[in-house]
């Protein structure tokens, strides 16, 4: 009997981490404002490389301990790896937020998401 192939999970899971730092950063307006890449902005969608940063370490030292490799989650956005901390934890809050979110709507119903999200969007517009 063969263990779990890690490798394969791991891939599952950085494809997972990514889409859900790539949507996070696509939709998050505060976002908006530290991301420098002009294709983004032209996309209006996040579509920047994906670094390592230090704000996941604690992430990668926890796969690491259940026999992982880290690698899948290491990576952020390049406007969001070297931020601030305060900054990030702005990021961090709203991953879980969109997290959340999704796991809330099938896969094939993203429309319901972005609709959410767009409502979510103009209630803290008219809280400012």
């Amino acid at each position: 009997m063969h263990g779990p192939d890690f490798d394969d999970y791991e891939k599952l899971r950085a494809e997972q981490h990514e889409e859900l730092c790539r949507l996070t950063s696509s939709l998050a307006p505060v976002i908006h404002g530290l991301c420098r890449l002009r294709a983004c902005r032209r996309k209006g969608t996040c579509s920047g490389p994906m670094v390592p940063s230090p704000h996941q370490a604690l992430k990668v030292r926890a796969h690491q301990e259940i026999g992982l490799s880290g690698r899948a989650c290491a990576d952020l956005p390049l406007c969001i790896a070297n931020q601030a901390p305060d900054y990030y934890e702005v990021y961090r809050t709203a991953m879980e937020d969109v997290r959340e979110l999704r796991d809330e709507h099938p896969a094939g119903d993203l429309h319901a998401l972005f609709r959410r999200i767009a409502a979510m969007r103009r209630s803290e517009h008219n809280l400012s």
